[in-house]
């Protein structure tokens, strides 16, 4: 008998680590051109610092072997404006399924993307009934410009690399000021020294940040700062 195809990966979970700890959900989207798999090994870090999370990370929608995207990155018209939606739409789904498969609520819920994928994080953040409390977006750019009136429901954290030569910084900058003005919960972070990667230094800062917002109200608060 011949075998069965394998069903195609939607994503690779990685179990809590404390049974303790509180629940949450991290759900983690990769670059473009590369898989969960490579990425497990930021999202395990997450997981050390929220030990009770549930790690999630989703495989891309465009399948090129064993990597792949979200969405095509040449797409700059109002066709590629629509594969966005397509996209963000798709992920969103997969992410409340999760939720109700493990009886979380987007309050509970964090998602975190790197270049691509953070740009599709940011239009999860944008989208009506937002999916997730809180959005780390390294790497990322907004795919289309904010519009006066745009509610965005998330609070945000933007961490980018000051060397960053396939996303330049200055998308960062362009994000957290539009953000700024919509009245977004905002902070971005520029990390000397660094390139299109997550390096120990942006995992603490990312995981740093959603603590204090997580948190914000019960102690002393620092005010975000832009290095």
């Amino acid at each position: 008998m011949a075998d069965e195809p394998r069903p195609e990966q939607v994503w690779l979970e990685l179990p809590p680590i404390s049974a303790t700890a509180p629940r949450r959900l991290l759900v983690f989207l990769h670059g473009a051109g590369s898989s969960p798999e490579t990425f497990a090994p930021v999202a395990i870090a997450w997981q050390l610092k929220f030990p009770g999370a549930t790690a999630v990370l989703l495989q891309g929608l465009r399948r090129v072997g064993a990597i792949a995207d979200w969405f095509d990155p040449a797409g700059r018209d109002a066709r590629g404006a629509l594969v966005l939606d397509e996209a963000a739409g798709t992920v969103g789904a997969r992410i409340a399924s999760l939720q109700a498969t493990l009886g979380l609520e987007p309050r509970e819920t964090v998602v975190i993307g790197f270049g691509q994928g953070a740009t599709l994080a940011l239009e999860l953040a944008r989208m009506r009934g937002s999916v997730a409390s809180i959005v780390v977006a390294y790497a990322g750019r907004l795919a289309r410009p904010l519009q006066d009136g745009e509610r965005v429901g998330s609070t945000v954290h933007l961490i980018h690399g000051e060397f960053d030569s396939v996303v330049p910084a200055l998308h960062a900058t362009r994000a957290l000021r539009g953000l700024r003005a919509l009245g977004v919960d905002v902070t971005l972070d520029i990390v000397e020294d660094e390139g299109h990667t997550i390096g120990q230094e942006m995992v603490n800062l990312g995981t740093t940040r959603v603590m204090q917002t997580v948190f914000r109200g019960r102690g002393p608060a620092k005010r975000p700062t832009l290095h």
